[in-house]
């Protein structure tokens, strides 16, 4: 069985790493085995090469001919409705629930944690 998941000019993928960690962005161009030309014109990525190490794949491809340009991708994001088909995916969930976490003080920590507490033991409590 082949892969699923090709590198390939139009793939959408992911920023597992650096500052721009979670974010889209599309690809370009393949550079060579290890690198690809990636942009991003809807997530504020700026077009530039990318290490393969770096990304993820995702199921999504936007149809653009290799070395697209960033408006050519843009018209191709948009006309695919794309924002709404990421945004209903269990990795787009992950990463909003993850940058959620991330935002919380100490005191919501807290206060997560006690309704935590709360569910398991009220849980517990059926199960008996």
């Amino acid at each position: 069985m082949g892969f699923a998941r090709l590198v390939e000019a139009g793939r959408v993928v992911t920023i597992n790493y650096g500052e721009n960690v979670g974010k889209l962005a599309v690809i370009a161009d393949i550079l060579d085995t290890n690198r690809v030309l990636l942009d991003g014109p809807t997530t504020g990525i700026a077009r530039e090469v990318y290490p393969i190490k770096r990304i993820s794949l995702t199921n999504f491809k936007v149809k653009i001919f290799k070395g697209a340009r960033t408006t050519t991708i843009r018209k191709a994001i948009e006309a695919d409705n794309f924002a709404e088909k990421w945004a209903n995916t269990s990795k787009a969930k992950k990463i909003a629930t993850r940058v959620k976490r991330a935002s919380l003080n100490d005191f919501d920590r807290f206060v997560v944690s006690n309704l935590k507490r709360r569910r398991a033991f009220a849980l517990r409590r059926k199960a008996k």
